[in-house]
């Protein structure tokens, strides 16, 4: 691993939910003893069913994950992505992230989360919680695909995406992309993009859509 690389994984480490409150010492000597440097061509696959289990972090580029022909989500620099298989007995990773553009990647090995883990406390908590997280992603994903209308899975997508913010939100998504992450047809797609553009609840600015937080109420 270069030093350039090196650099940029440690920074990449200490500014991500799991390890921002690890010791430095800890995540150089994971870098170097039980890691390693990746990299992937556009539209190469990055992770899929048959990788073997480790945590990822992208230095540079971007990647979407997809379960079938559904995009679950897009990751890009400074993600880390494989967390939540780590540590599962019975692992089968159903996803697959695919390379949306040239990825240079860090790859983790799990001796070396292992290692953190046993020596900071901090760190060990701050991965319960990145679970505790994923599990909600994944109860919104599904509660999106329970839905019954189109504007529903439409509105509570957005409202997923921007986290909570109580601002406008900016999400950038292709109209395929959405329809296939909501199951719902584009030409559906369309018709609630107009409807909730007439109400007041999004606007839309050529491929961005922005999501007037205040003004959603849900039921």
């Amino acid at each position: 691993m270069t030093k350039s690389v090196l650099e940029k994984a440690l920074s990449g480490l200490k500014a991500s939910s799991i390890f921002k409150d690890a010791d430095e010492t800890l995540l150089i000597k994971m870098l170097n003893e039980y890691s390693s440097a990746a990299s992937f061509s556009k539209g190469e696959t990055v992770f899929a069913e048959s990788s073997t289990p480790a945590l990822y972090l992208i230095i540079k580029g971007e990647a979407r994950v997809n379960k079938g022909e559904a995009v679950i989500s897009h990751l890009g620099e400074g993600d880390i992505f494989g967390g939540a298989f780590l540590y599962n007995q019975n692992y089968r990773f159903e996803n697959t992230i695919t390379a949306l553009s040239p990825i240079k990647a860090v790859i983790i090995e799990k001796s070396g989360v292992d290692m953190i883990i046993a020596a900071d406390g901090k760190t060990a908590i701050n991965y319960i919680a990145y679970l505790s997280d994923r599990i909600g992603f994944l109860n919104g994903k599904i509660e999106g695909y329970t839905k019954s209308s189109a504007e529903e899975k439409l509105l509570l997508y957005l409202e997923k995406s921007c986290c909570g913010s109580d601002e406008k939100c900016e999400i950038t998504v292709s109209m395929t992309e959405l329809s296939d992450v909501l199951r719902i047809s584009r030409a559906s797609l369309y018709r609630v993009m107009d409807s909730l553009e007439k109400s007041g609840k999004i606007n839309r600015d050529g491929k961005k859509i922005y999501l007037q937080t205040k003004s959603v109420e849900r039921k």
